[in-house]
C-alpha cells in the first residue's frame, strides 16, 4: 500500500485561511491591524472551522487502497513543528496539500520544502491558484493538479504516466510541463463520488458558529458552478458557468449517511449557488422532511433566487442560515462587475421573511469595485446596517487570477500592490480613480466591521433571535479558544 500524507497547512503568520472559499483561491480571515478588529478576525476563525473539501474527496478516494494519514493542521491548530514530526514518523511516498493565493510562498518555499526534506516525498498540490497563476508552479512542487480532484488523483498515485494524465503540471527533467485541462465532472459523475470518510478527518471540530450551533457541522457541495459569471468572482472560473448539480435523492443519502454513521449535526452547503434549480430545491427538502432527518443546514446563494415560499420549505427542512451576495446597493458598481440592478425592496422583505422564520442571514459586500465613490461605498454600508441582517461580511474588491477583474484592472494600470500574499479578499491592491486609495479602502473595509459589530441595536438583535444560553455558552468557548490558541 502507498502511504499518502493529506495535508491542510498552516499559515506563515499563523492567521486562519479558508483554502476552499473564494473559488478555490483561498480566503484570510484578517480584519484588519487595529485592536478591535483583530479581535473580530480571531474571533471568526475560531467560530468557522471547516475542511478543505478537494483534500477530503482526495482522502475518500484514495483510502480505498492506500494507508491515507490526514493532517489537518489549521483545524487541529498544529504547528510546521508538530507536522514535521508527523510527517516524518508516517514516512509518506506522497504529500497531497492544499494551497492558497495569499499563503503560496509560505506553502511552497517553507512547508512543503520542509516536508520534502525529512519525507522525500513527492508533493501535489490541489486548489486554484496555480491553475490560474502556473508560474508559482516550482519545486520542491512535484505536481498540481488543476480542477477537480476526483478525476486525477488516483491517476497519478497509481503511477500512470504523467505526460498522459490531463489536468496537471508537473516537473520533468527539471522544468514545468503543462498538460490540457481535465473536462469537468457531469452530474453522473458527480453522483458516482464515494460520500466523505469523516473518520479519517478530525470531523469532531468542525462548526459553522454563529450560524449553525449545534455542532459537529461539515461540508458538502450538490451542486457545482454558477451561471452569473461576476467578473470578480472565481467560482464560475474554476467551477464552470454550467450549474452542475446532484440530483435531490443523492443529496439527501449524503445527509442521512453524515447523520447516522457520524452523528452530524450540520451541514454547511459549499455550493456557489445553492438554489439555482428552484425544482431541484424543493425536492432536496421535501425528502429531507420525509426521511425525518433531524438536521440543520447552511447555504449560499443570490437574494433574488429567494421568496417566501422557498424559504419557508428550506426552513422547514432544517435550514438556519443563508449567506448572500449582495455586493453593493449602486446600480453601476454591479454592473461594471456584469451584475445587475439590486430591488432593494424585494431584497429587504427576503431579509424581514428570513428573520420571522428564524433564519439568519449574512450580506456579502465588496468595497473598492469599479465604478465605486466614496458616497456610493457609504451609502451600501449605511443599508448593511439598516437591513436587519444578522451578519455582515465586507470585502475588498480583489482581480484574482483568472477573473476578469483581473483583465479589467490591468488593462486599466489598476494594480498598485501586485504581491501574491495580498490576495486573500481584506487587502486594497487597486486604484480605481484618483478619489479612492488603496489605504481609504482598507480603513472603509476595517471600520465597516467595527460599525456593523460594535452596535447596541445589533446585540439587541441577536438577543431577540432566542439561543441566548447557547450562544452565551459557545461565546465563552470562543473566548478560551482565542486566549488559549486551543
Amino acid at each position: 500500500m502507498t502511504k499518502i500524507l493529506i495535508l491542510n497547512p498552516p499559515t506563515k503568520e499563523g492567521i486562519y485561511i479558508n483554502r476552499d472559499q473564494m473559488g478555490g483561491m483561498g480566503q484570510r480571515l484578517s480584519f484588519g491591524k487595529s485592536l478591535l478588529t483583530s479581535f473580530l478576525g480571531k474571533m471568526k476563525s475560531s467560530f468557522i472551522r471547516q475542511p478543505v473539501f478537494q483534500l477530503v474527496y482526495a482522502a475518500t478516494i484514495l483510502s480505498e487502497s492506500n494507508d491515507v494519514l490526514v493532517i489537518d493542521s489549521l483545524n487541529e491548530n498544529l504547528s510546521l513543528n508538530d507536522i514535521i514530526k508527523k510527517a516524518i514518523k508516517f514516512c509518506p511516498e506522497y504529500t497531497i496539500m492544499a494551497v492558497s493565493s495569499s499563503d503560496i510562498l509560505y506553502e511552497r518555499d517553507v512547508v512543503a520544502k520542509k516536508i520534502k526534506e525529512c519525507t522525500k516525498s513527492k508533493i501535489i498540490t490541489i486548489g486554484d491558484t496555480i491553475t490560474n497563476s502556473p508560474s508559482l508552479f516550482k519545486e520542491p512542487f512535484d505536481i498540481s493538479i488543476t480542477g477537480e480532484v476526483e478525476g486525477v488523483v488516483k491517476d497519478i498515485i497509481d503511477k500512470k504516466k504523467l505526460s498522459r494524465i490531463s489536468g496537471i503540471i508537473y516537473i520533468e527533467k527539471g522544468k514545468a510541463k503543462t498538460n490540457k485541462r481535465k473536462e469537468l465532472l457531469n452530474e453522473e459523475e458527480l453522483e458516482k463520488i464515494k460520500f466523505p470518510k469523516w473518520e479519517i478527518f478530525p470531523y469532531k471540530k468542525y462548526r459553522y458558529y454563529p450560524l449553525l450551533y449545534n455542532e459537529p457541522a461539515v461540508s458538502m457541495l450538490s451542486s457545482r458552478g454558477c451561471p452569473y459569471a461576476c467578473y470578480y468572482c472565481s467560482y464560475s472560473k474554476n467551477e464552470g458557468e454550467k450549474l452542475r448539480m446532484r440530483n435531490a435523492k443523492n443529496v439527501v443519502d449524503e445527509i442521512e449517511n453524515n447523520i447516522k454513521k457520524y452523528g452530524i449535526n450540520g451541514i454547511v452547503f459549499r455550493d456557489p449557488l445553492f438554489t439555482g434549480n428552484r425544482k431541484r430545491t424543493k425536492e432536496v427538502c421535501r425528502l429531507i422532511i420525509k426521511k425525518n432527518l433531524n438536521i440543520g443546514w447552511a447555504c449560499e446563494t443570490r437574494p433574488e433566487l429567494l421568496d417566501e415560499e422557498i424559504l419557508k420549505e428550506m426552513r422547514n427542512a432544517g435550514c438556519r442560515a443563508i449567506n448572500m451576495g449582495i455586493e453593493s446597493i449602486n446600480e453601476k458598481e454591479l454592473n461594471s462587475v456584469g451584475r445587475n440592478k439590486v430591488d432593494l425592496n424585494k431584497l429587504k422583505k427576503i431579509i424581514e421573511c428570513c428573520n420571522k422564520l428564524g433564519i439568519r442571514t449574512t450580506g456579502f459586500f465588496i468595497l473598492g469595485l469599479p465604478e465605486s465613490t466614496k458616497e456610493s461605498m457609504n451609502k451600501t454600508i449605511e443599508f448593511s446596517l439598516n437591513s436587519g441582517l444578522n451578519h455582515a461580511e465586507y470585502k475588498i474588491a480583489t482581480p484574482y487570477p483568472g477573473t476578469k477583474l483581473r483583465e479589467i484592472a490591468i488593462k486599466n494600470n489598476w494594480l498598485k500592490n501586485n504581491n501574491i500574499k495580498n490576495l486573500g479578499g481584506y487587502d486594497a491592491v487597486m486604484c480605481i480613480n484618483k478619489e479612492i486609495s488603496p489605504e481609504y479602502i482598507d480603513n472603509l473595509c476595517n471600520n465597516s466591521f467595527k460599525k456593523f459589530y460594535y452596535r447596541f441595536s445589533w446585540i439587541w438583535q441577536e438577543l431577540r433571535m432566542g439561543d441566548n444560553l447557547k450562544k452565551a455558552n459557545f461565546f465563552v468557548k470562543t473566548i478560551f479558544r482565542v486566549m488559549t490558541g486551543k
